[in-house]
């Protein structure tokens, strides 16, 4: 098999993503009562230098290569105001969640079941989400710090909404692998040619009349994991390189928002490729991005602004019998792995069926809806979107507003032990503080609350 490198993978990606519709339109309301308005802004959210524990090489880290950053913008049509705030950072617990969502909802006058808080999932930040050895490096400096930034940027963003119009287009390109491979006996972390991947960046511009862009919001997904562990310097990853280029080629009076999509199954190519890497799928990303702009039709449509936010409880699997797991444990003797087995035992002598939290949000405007839910979803959920949706142009957020888990499908859960990482009993369910991962059901239970979030919105514009 020949290697494949950076400019072949490109290549291939882009050819094979041209079958993606890429169809665009305006979404701007003409009406008083229901104008739009759009505001933005971003802060530095960079943590210490050095020192600061790194989720990619699970080490401190040595520097700074390229600033971490909190942006935010704010939408309203004069009776609904919703605020989306994206970090790059990995993620967050509910519990910190919350603290940062009510911090960015009260500063920009904003309920906040109607605050969007979306992390890029840079694995070149802090280890933030509860997953390993998370407790050890909570109550950190940044940790203090990100509340204020946060309601700093959304506070500003709330002051300078203006008059604005919103366009959308969906872009072929392609810097993401499929990470679950079978080879036979399980699923391996390797690039899977054969698996799904969402190959095309959605992007959305909030303009003034003039036509200049206030903000631009972009979603692609694949885990920013191609620095990971080359490197121990501070990095945004690709997403951030995708911001850098666009304001070198397009000024910076414009506020560029990452969104990570449904990359649960997705890593950006190639992994643990290393800086340079990681600038140049972020260079391929922005022109993508850019692109898309430049071809956005102009077609205006009256429009107001929906919104609906849920949670509902994804059921996760039964642990081993009590007895099972206490023997595990016992004959465990690194002691992270005998503690976590210790809290199965608790689990499984408890005999209660668990379930795990999934907010979701529904946003949309004219003939565009967005939606967002927590975690790591994989590829498939947004793939059941584009099946269902009666919206022309949808755009399916991941990480927004929690990270506990990640969201396979029933497939994946169906493999058991074989499943690999990502949906394995003994994989990253283990590292999380559930211990547990999610029932084969789950998927149902989310796919109807999607098909339910996405009526609801669609009920309300008719």
């Amino acid at each position: 098999m020949k290697r494949i490198n950076r400019r072949r993978f490109h290549t291939a990606a882009i050819t094979s993503a041209a079958a993606v519709s890429v169809g665009a339109s305006t979404a701007a309301a003409t009406n008083k009562s229901n104008a739009l308005v759009a505001g933005a802004a971003e802060t530095i959210v960079t943590p210490a230098a050095k020192g600061t524990f790194l989720i990619g090489p699970m080490k401190p880290s040595t520097g700074v290569n390229d600033d971490l950053y909190a942006r935010a913008l704010v939408i309203g049509d004069g009776q609904v105001r919703v605020a989306i705030v994206t970090l790059d950072y990995l993620g967050f617990d509910f519990g910190y969640t919350k603290v940062l969502v009510d911090a960015a909802a009260k500063a920009a006058g904003i309920p906040a079941e109607r605050v969007l808080l979306n992390c890029s999932h840079t694995h070149s930040a802090p280890l933030t989400a509860p997953w390993g050895p998370w407790k050890q490096h909570r109550g950190q400096p940044f940790h203090q710090a990100l509340p204020k930034k946060v309601a700093e940027v959304a506070r500003r963003a709330a002051e300078n909404l203006r008059p604005a119009r919103l366009r959308f287009r969906r872009e072929p390109t392609q810097i993401g692998f499929n990470r679950r491979l079978f080879n036979g006996e399980k699923i391996v972390m390797a690039p899977n040619p054969k698996g799904a991947v969402l190959p095309w960046v959605d992007v959305l511009s909030l303009e003034r009349s003039d036509g200049k862009p206030i903000a631009v919001l972009f979603s692609y997904a694949a885990h920013p994991v191609i620095i990971h562990e080359s490197s121990t310097l501070i990095s945004a990853d690709y997403p951030g390189f995708a911001v850098q280029h666009l304001q070198q080629t397009r000024g910076k009076q414009t506020v560029y928002l990452f969104a990570q999509g449904c990359s649960g199954n997705i890593n950006g190519f190639p992994l643990k490729g290393g800086i340079d890497a990681a600038a140049a799928a972020g260079r391929d990303l922005g022109d993508a991005v850019g692109r898309a702009i430049d071809r956005m039709e102009d077609q205006q449509v009256q429009a107001s602004l929906r919104h609906h936010a849920t949670t509902i409880q994804l059921p996760l699997q039964a642990p081993p019998p009590a007895e099972v797991c206490r023997e595990l444990m016992e004959s465990e003797r690194q002691g992270e792995r005998r503690q976590r087995f210790a809290d199965l035992v608790a689990i499984a002598e408890a005999g209660k069926p668990r379930t795990m939290r999934m907010p979701l949000q529904a946003l949309a405007i004219g003939d565009f809806c967005l939606l967002a839910m927590a975690h790591e979803p994989f590829a498939e959920y947004h793939h059941h979107v584009n099946d269902i949706c009666p919206f022309k142009h949808n755009m399916v957020l991941g990480y927004t507003n929690g990270l506990e888990c990640y969201v396979g499908t029933k497939a994946d859960y169906d493999l058991g032990e074989r499943g690999g990482y990502e949906s394995s009993p003994r994989g990253a369910a283990f590292m999380f503080q559930t211990r547990l991962p999610l029932a084969g059901e789950s998927e149902q239970h989310l796919r109807n609350a999607l098909n339910t979030a996405i009526q609801t919105v669609k009920r309300s514009s008719d």
